[in-house]
C-alpha cells in the first residue's frame, strides 16, 4: 500500500508539471468554445501491477498544449526510472470515452475531477488505471489532498462506478 501513495505523488507531479508549463492568462468563455484536449499517459510497474496514470486537460488551443514538450515531461518524471511516458496526443475532440470524464461520469475506475481556480490552470481529469476500487478511491482521495496544497481550483474525487 505504501508504494500506492508513491504513485499518488507521482499524480501529483504529472499534473503540476503540466501546469508549471501553462502560458498566458485565462482563456475567454470565447477561446474555449472549441477547446483541444491533451492527453498524457504515464506507465508503470508497481508491487508487480502494471499500472497506467492518464492525464487529460482541457486547453483553449493546440499551442497551449503542445508547448508541453516531451523533455519536460522527462524532466518531471526524472525521480521515477521506471515509468515510461507515452507520446502527448493534443486532440480537438476526445472519444466518448473519455469525454464524459469533464461531465463528472463516473467511470470503472475512480478519478480525480480538477477545476480550474485561477488563470493559470486548467481543468483536468487524473486516472489510474489497474487499481482496485478500494486502492482506486484511496489513491485519488491521496492525490487531491496533495493536489490542492498548491491547485486554487476545485478537486473532487468520483468514485468508481463498479463496472
Amino acid at each position: 500500500m505504501k508504494k500506492l501513495l508513491v504513485l499518488a505523488a507521482l499524480g501529483l507531479l504529472v499534473y503540476m508539471g503540466y501546469q508549471k508549463y501553462q502560458r498566458g492568462p485565462a482563456p475567454t468563455a470565447a477561446e474555449m468554445e472549441n477547446p483541444v484536449y491533451g492527453e498524457m499517459r504515464v506507465n508503470t510497474t508497481i508491487e508487480g501491477r502494471e499500472l497506467e496514470m492518464a492525464l487529460f486537460v482541457k486547453v483553449p488551443d493546440k499551442e497551449e498544449c503542445q508547448a508541453r514538450a516531451r523533455q519536460e515531461w522527462a524532466d518531471v518524471l526524472k525521480d521515477c526510472p521506471g515509468c515510461k511516458l507515452q507520446a502527448i496526443k493534443c486532440q480537438d475532440t476526445l472519444s466518448p470515452r473519455y469525454a464524459r470524464l469533464f461531465e463528472d461520469t463516473p467511470i470503472p475506475s475512480a478519478y480525480l475531477s480538477l477545476k480550474a481556480g485561477n488563470s493559470k490552470e486548467r481543468d483536468g481529469r487524473l486516472v489510474v488505471y489497474g487499481l482496485t476500487d478500494q486502492e482506486g478511491v484511496l489513491v485519488c482521495e491521496e492525490m487531491r489532498r496533495i493536489i490542492l496544497k498548491e491547485y486554487k481550483g476545485t478537486g473532487t474525487c468520483i468514485a468508481p462506478s463498479g463496472g
